[in-house]
């Protein structure tokens, strides 16, 4: 089996629109575009899903194409190459606005970039768009955007936009964990219910490692939500969900029996960062992650950001729809910032600077195999994926939520990041692998001296 990326199947499940597929996904691909089953959405035009593959990332043959924008395609304008020579090698600040299409370019990247440009060609200035950013040692190498953030009115899109990366952010929640650990207010070992309350006695049996790992067996609270008749149109909060976890007297399978993606997972988590500190995941993040890495990031569903996307998905007849969920759970999702302030995150996987060596230990202590019966090439972490790319040692998370879907692949040996979101999956560039940061980052590993 695989892990899948079925960016259209996925947007089809999330948009509010009756129009769009209800309820018909694996259940770990609602709120992250990955699952591990072979499987379409319910329809037969598996062809139209990307997909990350158990081997390299590489996608299986069926998958590897997306369906034409609805919109007219257009090149994006290319920067001069006298732009992009004063911004050569330079990182960007939360303080520093950069116009649509525009550029920093490292010279000896120049052919990486130009064919990772080509990935976004048919994507016009009226069409929901892409923001995309590569770092080679904690240094912005190139960063552009393609496409509009809004369209109504039209708004371009920009390196400066704030998108949500969805899933991507599990990384950041289960930091959080292992800092805590670190402080010795959490025990990886404890069963859940030492730290959430109220839950059936299933929260007796597992622990706060399986959570991290995704072996714990706990139902989806999405899907649970799904069937107490909530939409992705509604308002839920993290009482739903709670409410809804303890109406699940039985574990999908026995701990440690087995693996599977499970957003009730990371959620959980965050209300274990709740109850030890007293504060919500997204202020302990911004107190203990964001500020000191100087990130532009929040926790945050519900931020009224004016830079922020909006997010789309097609009906295949009307044209673009809006595709965001007010959805207000924490911890499996919901960080809200952009692609150069994500690569500052990045250098955290060879310079550990948040948590230190006991925090980096953590993170790769006890991965847990994704793809039973598969190749073994994936192997979860803390909220990350290890897997390999180009014969390198990979980690990679991709995103999904309300439209919204992201990328981020790092090359740790290389001390190499990427990192993008599109604000809807009708423009994800086709790629041979099905991902265009995995294919970003291979035309930055060629051009390595």
């Amino acid at each position: 089996s695989a892990i899948r990326l079925q960016v259209d199947c996925m947007m089809r499940e999330r948009h509010q629109s009756e129009l769009m597929f209800k309820r018909r996904l694996p259940l770990a691909l609602m709120s992250t575009g990955l699952i591990l089953v072979a499987s379409a959405c319910g329809s037969s035009d598996s062809s139209k899903s990307g997909t990350f593959s158990a081997d390299s990332l590489r996608p299986s043959p069926a998958t590897d194409s997306v369906p034409d924008s609805p919109a007219t395609m257009a090149s994006s304008t290319d920067v001069t190459a006298a732009a992009a020579s004063t911004t050569t090698s330079t990182p960007l600040t939360s303080s520093t606005t950069m116009p649509r299409s525009t550029s920093v370019v490292s010279t000896e990247d120049s052919v990486a970039i130009d064919a990772s440009r080509a990935m976004f060609a048919d994507i016009g200035p009226n069409s929901p768009g892409c923001t995309v950013a590569v770092a080679r040692d904690g240094e912005v190498v190139w960063a552009e955007a393609f496409g509009a953030a809004r369209l109504d009115p039209l708004t371009p899109m920009t390196t400066e936009t704030i998108v949500d990366i969805g899933s991507t952010s599990k990384q950041f929640t289960a930091s959080s964990i292992g800092l805590l650990v670190n402080d010795g207010v959490v025990d990886l070992a404890a069963p859940l219910s030492s730290y959430v309350q109220g839950l059936p006695e299933w929260a007796d049996r597992t622990t706060v490692d399986q959570l991290v790992h995704h072996t714990s067996g706990i139902p989806d609270y999405i899907e649970l939500l799904f069937e107490k008749g909530f939409e992705f149109a509604d308002v839920t909060t993290d009482a739903d969900a709670l409410a809804a976890l303890a109406e699940a007297t039985q574990l999908d399978f026995e701990p440690e029996s087995s693996w599977a993606y499970s957003n009730s997972n990371y959620f959980l988590l965050g209300q274990v960062v709740l109850s030890v500190t007293g504060v919500d995941l997204g202020d302990f993040l911004m107190a203990r992650v964001f500020t000191p890495l100087g990130m532009d990031a929040v926790m945050d569903p519900l931020t009224s950001n004016p830079l922020k996307s909006a997010s789309f998905g097609s009906d295949g007849a009307d044209g673009w729809q809006i595709a965001d969920s007010p959805w207000q759970q924490l911890g499996d999702g919901a960080i809200q910032t952009k692609p150069t302030e994500l690569l500052k995150w990045a250098s955290q996987y060879w310079d550990p600077t948040i948590g230190g060596a006991e925090l980096d230990v953590l993170r790769w202590d006890d991965l847990a195999e994704v793809s039973a019966g598969g190749s073994g090439n994936e192997r979860y972490g803390f909220g990350i994926i290890e897997t390999e790319l180009d014969d390198h040692r990979a980690l990679t998370h991709p995103g999904g939520w309300g439209g919204f879907v992201t990328t981020f692949v790092v090359v740790p040996d290389e001390r190499l990041a990427v990192a993008g979101t599109c604000n809807a999956p009708e423009v994800l560039p086709a790629t041979p692998r099905g991902d265009f940061g995995a294919e970003i980052a291979s035309a930055f590993l060629s051009s390595v001296a």
